[in-house]
């Protein structure tokens, strides 16, 4: 009897060890001569009013990352967003603007909502395969939705939801990979002989996983950069007042950033959120508008604007980006319109990498000659790297994923890691409210009454004089850093 409850008593203590809870332990700006330091503007206080209307809004551009997203099993990871948003005001369940599939009802997918649009290629694009003499086709690039969110008298959240990863796996990789995926096969063979969790793991990591970031890096990738070019101007449009009834249910990506260009556009403050390979997506998209030499629909929603990248897979991808040719400088932007990158990376995360540290190392360990080298620890040494990559950037990491075995602490879900982020409350509370000197910037922002979060304290310990490394700060870092 002692036994088993001494056995009972250390399982106890194990889970206990092995729980994790939120925890955010950096925020840190690259902008900054020390850690924990880092500051940005939250959603709620992007959100303004536009023309002739007193209601204050933030149109929010939300993009998603490797995962087939529209899985019949899985609600897409945009829901979870808008959800979350909604218990950050204390919605309740009935008035949360949640669709589960692009331009589909909630409770009966068949029938079709006016909410959406279909971004097509000008023409259909043909490939060659591996297979001499086969082709595959491709036509239509992404199905973009409306969801609208009011969440208190006067503010409202709009999000622009864009799917491409069911076109394009039905088009292009299904007919690579779709063979051996779980449901894809109507014998279900390859699928069928594996172990339960190894097969869902090469579903989710690799089948509807890498594969959407191996496509990206090929030529198709240019092909999913103008879909989104194509749906930021249909949904710059749509702000304006000219809604997708009137732009018609399918318009390829260059008519409708024609006619974008030809309008006046008025809007609301447009922001983006973006996961995983969603966030190399934007990025390549913000680099090639700062770089093009022209002002366009992209610049306008660019300029001052705040990137939320959950999960990004920038650092990994951009291992792409090598070159025999020089990087382009983008066009010098006012400190007001330089656009930030918030960096949200859960530190058990497989694919995903921080960015200050990212450019930190990429400056440290390649060769840049006498006459451009630049010295991270003076401050204008580090505004310049910041005008040479043209955007600000603050990374916030965090931990959230709990074990995958209750005893064991010491490896926790990968998966959750990796898609987890927008399901926290408190990480919710910083996209909605901000960052002020490594704190949660609480004053006057209402997004703060889910009941998660009630009754927590959500102020940050931050150790004084001393970096996340441990290394004591010195001289004026140390004195700020000390009042």
């Amino acid at each position: 009897m002692l036994r088993s409850l001494f056995i009972v008593l250390i399982a106890l203590c194990l889970t206990g060890c092995a729980s994790t809870k939120f925890e955010v332990l950096d925020i840190n700006a690259l902008s900054s001569d020390r850690d924990n330091n880092g500051a940005f503007v939250g959603l709620e206080r992007l959100a303004q009013s536009a023309p002739n209307s007193r209601k204050k809004r933030v149109n929010i551009m939300y993009l998603h990352g490797i995962g087939y997203v529209e899985n019949p099993e899985d609600a897409p990871l945009a829901n979870a967003f808008i959800t979350g948003v909604a218990d950050a005001y204390g919605q309740t369940v009935e008035e949360k603007a949640v669709a589960s599939q692009c331009g589909r009802a909630r409770k009966d997918e068949d029938v079709e909502l006016s909410n959406s649009i279909t971004i097509t290629e000008v023409k259909k694009r043909t490939y060659k395969t591996t297979l001499p003499g086969s082709t595959l086709s491709l036509d239509e690039l992404v199905c973009m939705d409306r969801q609208v969110l009011p969440v208190d008298s006067d503010i409202e959240y709009v999000i622009y939801r864009v799917f491409w990863d069911d076109i394009f796996w039905e088009a292009l990789q299904r007919p690579h990979v779709g063979q051996d995926a779980i449901g894809q096969n109507e014998t279900g063979m390859f699928a069928s002989l594996r172990t339960k969790y190894n097969g869902r793991l090469k579903d989710k990591l690799v089948n509807y996983g890498f594969s959407d970031a191996v496509l990206y890096l090929g030529p198709a990738g240019e092909q999913i950069r103008n879909a989104v070019r194509g749906a930021m101007c249909s949904a710059a449009l749509d702000a304006s007042g000219f809604g997708f009834e009137q732009q018609g249910d399918r318009v390829n990506h260059i008519d409708i950033c024609q006619i974008a260009s030809l309008r006046d556009i008025e809007t609301d403050p447009f922001a983006f959120v973006t996961e995983s390979l969603g966030s190399k997506i934007a990025f390549d998209i913000m680099r090639d508008a700062m770089t093009d030499g022209r002002g366009n629909v992209y610049d306008d929603m660019i300029k001052g604007t705040q990137f939320f990248m959950l999960a990004n897979q920038v650092p990994l991808l951009s291992l792409s980006d090598i070159s025999l040719n020089d990087r382009v400088v983008p066009e010098p932007y006012a400190d007001e319109e330089r656009p930030t990158i918030i960096a949200m990376s859960e530190i058990n995360d497989f694919l995903s990498y921080e960015l200050v540290p990212f450019y930190k190392q990429l400056l440290e360990r390649s060769d840049r000659g006498d006459s451009n080298a630049l010295d991270m620890s003076v401050e204008t040494e580090r505004n310049r790297l910041i005008d040479l990559l043209g955007f600000n950037i603050v990374d916030m990491r965090v931990q959230f994923s709990g074990p995958v075995f209750p005893f064991v602490g010491g490896f926790v879900d990968p998966l959750f890691a990796h898609n987890g982020h927008v399901k926290q409350p408190e990480l919710v509370a910083y996209m909605l409210c901000g960052a002020k000197s490594g704190q949660l910037h609480v004053e006057n922002c209402r997004g703060l009454s889910s009941d998660a979060l009630r009754g927590k304290n959500l102020r940050r310990k931050i150790p004084i004089n001393e970096n996340i490394g441990g290394e004591p700060l010195k001289g004026e870092a140390a004195k700020r850093q000390g009042k």
